[in-house]
């Protein structure tokens, strides 16, 4: 009977308090877009506005806590690459807990999703069209544009979502970029977000700890006489092996620590 209140008649009423607030939100979402963005070139306002923004839904919640780790290995005014583990949708609004300057590279199809999509393009984050390979490289050039501003940039190096929690195999998007531009990594490891909000359903997990994990930067020094393959590889092999200690419980098979 509780499981049939909680999916029938609790998530509904949370997804249209959710569906209310987020319209209230964006309206003055536009409302700061509308004063600022002539002058404000960046959009830093708006991105401002916009972790708050993030943040409600989570403050919103007693029983969903984040204990965030390393935010002394951020250094203001400084830009970086910014990487991060991707276990749910949940993730997008954990990562505007880092409260810094950022633009996602987000698939297009997020864009087109009301609210949300609306948001990103006030916002002018960066649009990667996955399905081909001229797209990945207009948001390699794209990204580089907005490295050259000062805009941190932060990517799912993994691409998509993990099914199970573990750590995939990074893509080489984001390293290119860092070697192109010549600035540092800016590493997060996520957890505890899979369980919150699965891919295929809308029911909210109510009590919740995220544990995010900020190492240290890894500068252009370190990886200079690397190429991309082995950088790609070498922080891939780096995410596994810490995030296996952080949640074991994903890692339950000596295959799966050799994704």
């Amino acid at each position: 009977m509780s499981q049939f209140v909680t999916k029938y008649i609790v998530m509904p009423i949370v997804w249209l308090l959710v569906a209310i607030i987020s319209i209230v939100f964006f309206i003055v979402d536009a409302i700061i877009w509308l004063l600022t963005f002539w002058w404000d070139k960046r959009l830093w306002i708006l991105h401002r506005y916009s972790c708050f923004w993030a943040m409600f839904y989570i403050w919103m919640n007693p029983f969903w806590k984040i204990k965030l780790e390393g935010k002394e290995n951020i250094k203001k005014r400084q830009t970086y690459i910014i990487i991060s583990n991707h276990q749910s949708a949940f993730d997008i609004a954990l990562l505007y807990r880092l409260w810094m300057h950022f633009k996602w590279v987000a698939k297009r199809e997020l864009f087109r999703v009301p609210i949300i999509g609306w948001n990103l393009w006030l916002n002018k984050h960066i649009l990667i069209d996955r399905t081909s390979v001229s797209g990945a490289r207009k948001m390699i050039v794209e990204a580089q544009k907005n490295l050259t501003l000062g805009n941190s940039v932060l990517i799912f190096p993994e691409g998509t979502r993990s099914a199970d929690g573990t750590i995939k195999r990074f893509k080489d998007g984001a390293f290119v970029l860092a070697k192109k531009m010549n600035i540092p990594i800016l590493p997060v490891i996520i957890e505890g977000s899979k369980n919150v909000f699965l891919k295929k359903g809308y029911v909210l997990k109510g009590s919740q700890t995220f544990n995010m994990r900020i190492l240290k930067p890894i500068e252009p020094t370190e990886y200079a006489d690397k190429n991309v393959s082995e950088l790609t590889k070498e922080i891939n092999k780096m995410y596994i092996e810490l995030h296996s200690k952080m949640a074991p419980q994903h890692y339950t098979s000596s295959s799966k620590l050799e994704t």
